[in-house]
């Protein structure tokens, strides 16, 4: 088993420009890829030169599946604030990306046998091929938040009071409590992780991250346990203490 490899960046567009490098070499390596994406403002930028270089290359993305990592629990899926709002205008509409291309949870009716459904979909196209990832200012993974256990699979997940005052939920202008989430099993059966860090306040949980000490009360730190996940990180913002 390979150890976590780590890559600093001088500044966020550097960060994204590899992560970005990263997402086209699979295509081209697997132009049937299932991939699992994450949402905020870590990988907005990723996304966007995702977009421009398949355009500009004009590299076939028709057999892609895309897969939404969560979501907020109890908006109307166009809501501003949602993780589907921010895929549809940052990936699936610039892309021209089917219905069929597309694995989403619809929160609105969030429950137990939505949870089954979206595993069913995933392991029907062969699982993950690559998870993309971002930390969360208090250490979670997808909405799998800390906590003295966590529930494997995917799940409704009641939301940490520090990720109930993300910007997102800000953005949407209700409260939130709950999330549909990916859980961590899910996350590890990727066959690849790429592990976005960057922004203000992810220092404590990222110092604590590179101790690489696993625990449920920081759940990325369940990185530590995957053969193949890459960390790439922006110095200008975080510490520069891990290496390879």
């Amino acid at each position: 088993m390979k150890a976590i490899a780590f890559a600093s960046f001088a500044d966020y567009r550097a960060l994204s420009e590899a992560a970005c490098a990263r997402l086209l070499a699979l295509v081209r390596r697997k132009p049937d890829a299932v991939i699992c994406l994450a949402t905020g403002a870590t990988p907005l930028l990723t996304y966007q030169l995702f977009v421009q270089a398949v355009k500009a290359q004009r590299l076939d993305v028709s057999q892609l599946t895309f897969v939404k990592l969560d979501e907020w629990v109890g908006l109307p899926a166009n809501a501003a604030g949602t993780c589907e709002t921010f895929l549809q205008q940052h990936i699936i509409q610039p892309l021209a990306i089917t219905d069929e291309q597309y694995i989403a949870f619809n929160a609105e009716t969030a429950d137990e046998c939505e949870c089954v459904r979206i595993v069913d979909r995933i392991m029907h196209r062969g699982g993950l091929d690559l998870c993309l990832l971002g930390l969360g200012k208090n250490g979670h993974l997808g909405l799998n938040e800390p906590a003295a256990f966590l529930q494997p699979s995917c799940h409704i997940a009641r939301l940490d009071s520090q990720t109930r005052q993300h910007d997102m939920i800000k953005h949407a202008g209700l409260p939130i409590e709950h999330g549909i989430t990916l859980g961590l099993r899910d996350i590890l059966a990727a066959r690849e992780i790429l592990f976005l860090v960057a922004g203000d306040g992810k220092q404590r949980a990222f110092t604590a991250f590179c101790e690489g000490k696993v625990t449920t009360e920081l759940p990325a730190s369940l990185l530590w346990l995957h053969p193949d996940t890459t960390c790439l990180y922006d110095r200008s913002s975080l510490p520069s203490f891990c290496t390879n």
